[in-house]
């Protein structure tokens, strides 16, 4: 079996449960429904939420939102503000209802391809992905929409993100980008040179039971000094 093979047997697991999923999470009553990738089979937001950088008064943009986790928890931990984002609706829907269904208000969910319906003017502290880091040929056609959120051809969306995103900091923001280990660390280095960008890993760890080695690096434009 392939490791497309594998991913997209995952993402089909993902969709055998009986939806509606309640989860109850970080203090958190969460709804997660059909059409989005089941949090049982796709587990990098719990590390990722555990492991986010302090967010007390800080404007946050979460791409790929998914059913809400880590964004409406920082949202509810303290940031100044949180735009999440997703390019399927079903996910946006998603996300909107666990906001209101914990009474989270200071939060804007909008359908996006990662930065194209973000207003050009708008400026945040982070900007938060826990990308599709399985790699595919570039010709790869995706089956279905629930493929976005796991499979990146040619890293075409991570290239996308990391070269649009620096627009879209403050002056001393920083793009967030969630890329767990065993996938193509010397294509995301070359995309982080080519955009004359610095990285910094800021933690790694795994879970019980789980291969993926969970990993959050900080990435940013190169200082004039660097």
């Amino acid at each position: 079996m392939t490791d497309i093979d594998q991913i997209r047997t995952k993402i089909k697991r993902s969709q055998q449960h009986t939806f509606p999923l309640y989860i109850h999470e970080f203090g958190l009553e969460m709804a997660v429904n059909e059409g989005v990738l089941s949090p049982h089979e796709f587990q990098g937001w719990r590390w990722y939420t555990e492991n986010f950088p302090p967010v007390v008064g800080k404007s946050i943009l979460e791409i790929g939102c998914g059913f809400g986790l880590p964004g409406l928890y920082l949202a509810k931990l303290g940031a100044l503000s949180l735009v999440a984002c997703d390019i399927d609706p079903r996910a946006v829907a998603n996300t909107l209802e666990n906001a209101a269904r914990n009474g989270i208000d200071n939060v804007e969910v909008i359908e996006s391809d990662i930065f194209t319906n973000i207003p050009p003017r708008r400026k945040f502290d982070f900007i938060f992905w826990n990308c599709p880091s399985d790699y595919a040929p570039n010709d790869y056609e995706y089956r279905d929409d629930l493929e976005r959120g796991a499979i990146d051809p040619g890293y075409r969306l991570l290239s996308r993100f990391l070269s649009e995103g620096p627009e879209f900091l403050t002056e001393s923001g920083s793009m967030l980008l969630g890329f767990p280990s065993g996938h193509r660390d010397d294509l995301l280095s070359e995309i982080i040179v080519a955009n004359d960008l610095e990285s910094v890993l800021l933690g790694s760890g795994t879970y019980p039971h789980v291969s993926a080695i969970y990993r959050l690096f900080s990435i940013r434009k190169r200082g004039p000094n660097a």
